[in-house]
């Protein structure tokens, strides 16, 4: 009888242990919270970011993050209509020019009591251009993963060889770009073998938030609007000579920008192809192309150049700068189901070493918004990459300025295809530009 009692005493205790083991897991999986990350980190990057999100589930075991890679024509739309449904994700990708669309619609919630909670000296942490320009009316609406950095030339050394030109002499001005870009272009007739560069990079709606004109007219002594973001100010003779050498560059050097936009097509996933391949000699693209590069073109690493954007040295009053207008960076969405789980995820992703700087030292990236982030790169890139953020003059973006960049778009589309003339493409953008400015105030 003992031995019987004994033995029912250790299958009870076995099968209370097994149960318990059962129960475990699943009282854990009911405590954890899951949130939800839209954001544009695709092609190689998104491994990456998945990467530090697992280090922030280690760290955080109660928190489990599903990441939705959007695209960038798709993001926007998608977010608008979340917004209006209440559909929205725990944490947000903001493109820069999109950002101040957001703030005015009231579709993130304020971070300054959340910054002051947990004693964040956002000065210490952040450039202060960055957090500036993630304030709309004063209130704090997103953390910023990176500056305002604009654009770069990155340039095949070998096609440079070939046409006789100095592959360790970086271009300085508009005249130097333009004799490179005749030089590495190779044309039969109409068709277009190798084509040298194009300024207007995506130059047709909605192709990105990337703005050819502002760069180019940045770098001619003009503005876009006034310091105080309530006035047009690119209607100037700065502003119809920028449309008129951008649209001249294509003239004179490949046939037309129509006949580029035909063979070569105007946004980063057609024209790096080309870069790859030998097709195209130089290519406008940020300091993010060399992590992009170094995962889908390898090849190149060896053979690249970079420099900043060339200025218009014909000109006296211009200079070398950048004028940013918005930054891009994270935002809680005020509808969002889990505000306090992804404050935590913000600022691990946007402000600790192990989250957003390792996230920027996988890419190669030195535009980090942190103040001491160090990224290893080649002294050259480097060096091109400190001085692309040094030239930007940072702006806080109005309102509607996702709108005034795609009707400056629509404008150097225009002019750039022949449809109207610089004078007459500035003319009509900058009204339409002046009445958008009107009903923001109103």
């Amino acid at each position: 009888m003992t031995s019987n009692k004994g033995s029912m005493t250790r299958r009870a205790t076995l099968a209370a242990a097994a149960a318990l083991a059962v129960c475990l897991p699943i009282a854990d999986a009911a405590a954890q919270t899951t949130i939800t990350f839209w954001n544009g980190w695709d092609g190689s990057r998104r491994p990456q970011l998945r990467a530090v999100l697992d280090e922030f589930e280690r760290r955080n075991p109660d928190i489990k993050v599903e990441s939705l890679t959007l695209s960038s024509d798709t993001t926007a739309q998608r977010f608008l209509t979340g917004i209006a449904s209440g559909a929205v994700p725990d944490l947000y990708m903001t493109q820069a020019g999109d950002f101040s669309r957001w703030g005015s619609l009231g579709a993130f919630m304020p971070l300054d009591d959340l910054v002051a909670r947990d004693k964040i000296d956002l000065n210490a942490t952040f450039f202060p251009s960055s957090t500036e320009g993630s304030r709309v009316n004063g209130k704090l609406l997103q953390f910023p993963f990176k500056v305002a950095t604009s654009m770069l030339v990155w340039y095949n050394k070998d096609l440079f060889r070939q046409a006789g030109l100095d592959p360790e002499k970086p271009i300085r001005t508009w005249a130097e770009l333009e004799e490179a870009a005749a030089k590495t272009t190779k044309r039969s007739g109409t068709t277009i073998e190798q084509l040298g560069f194009n300024t207007c990079l995506n130059c047709s709606m909605g192709t990105g938030s990337e703005n050819p004109f502002v760069e180019w007219m940045s770098r001619n002594g003009g503005s876009i609007l006034s310091p105080d973001g309530r006035n047009v100010a690119f209607d100037s003779p700065q502003g119809v000579d920028t449309l008129k050498w951008m649209a001249g560059f294509s003239d004179r050097t490949a046939g037309g920008w129509g006949n580029v936009l035909r063979q070569f097509g105007s946004t980063w996933k057609d024209l790096r192809t080309s870069f790859y391949t030998g097709k195209m000699a130089m290519i406008h693209d940020g300091p993010f192309l060399y992590n992009i590069m170094a995962n889908d073109a390898p090849h190149m690493m060896d053979k690249v150049g970079v420099f900043v954007s060339p200025m218009n040295a014909a000109n006296p009053g211009a200079a070398q700068r950048y004028i940013g207008y918005g930054v891009p960076g994270y935002g809680i969405p005020a509808k969002a189901k889990n505000p306090e789980a992804a404050w935590k995820l913000l600022k691990f992703i946007a402000m600790e070493d192990a989250g957003a700087c390792e996230f920027f030292r996988q890419q190669k990236r030195a535009d980090t918004a942190l103040r001491n982030c160090k990224v290893d790169l080649p002294p050259t890139v480097a060096s091109a990459f400190v001085q692309n953020a040094e030239l930007v003059e940072g702006h806080a973006a109005p309102g509607v300025w996702s709108q005034i960049h795609a009707r400056l778009q629509q404008m150097s589309e225009s002019a750039l295809l022949g449809q109207a003339t610089p004078e007459a493409a500035i003319k009509a953008a900058a009204d339409d530009v002046r009445r958008l400015l009107a009903r923001q105030t109103n």
